[in-house]
């Protein structure tokens, strides 16, 4: 059995997009419970004037300091009693696009978690 949602969401008013998918699959006794969530706002817009307009560049990667590393976390949990493994993985970053005239600062959060757990246990659990 597989079951899939989809949710995209689009906030205009705070430059914001939501991205979210769920994936349960049950295979041969062992229920995966699949989340990918992307999360993008953009934080600065820059009109470039002429294509050696770098000073714009400048000012559009030093308002985005505190974004300069990326951030990447990995937490794996196992539960003995229960029998269930839980993997999350998330990064957060800062990444540049060029449309036309305009270059964009956007963040950007993405996680990725994955639970295992046997149906028996799974079904008790829910």
């Amino acid at each position: 059995m597989r079951e899939i949602l989809y949710r995209n969401l689009t906030q205009k008013g705070n430059k914001k997009r939501r991205l979210y998918i769920k994936e349960l699959v049950s295979k041969d006794g062992i229920l995966a419970r699949i989340e990918r969530r992307c999360t993008y706002f953009v934080r600065k817009k820059v009109l470039l004037k002429s294509p050696k307009d770098m000073q714009s560049l400048r000012e559009l990667k030093e308002a985005s300091n505190t974004w300069k590393k990326k951030h990447f976390h990995i937490l794996r949990r196992h539960s003995s009693f229960t029998g269930e493994d839980t993997l999350l993985c998330k990064t957060a970053g800062t990444c540049y696009a060029i449309v036309g005239q305009y270059v964009y600062s956007i963040a950007f959060v993405h996680s990725f978690k994955m639970d295992l757990a046997v149906v028996a246990v799974a079904k008790e659990i829910s």
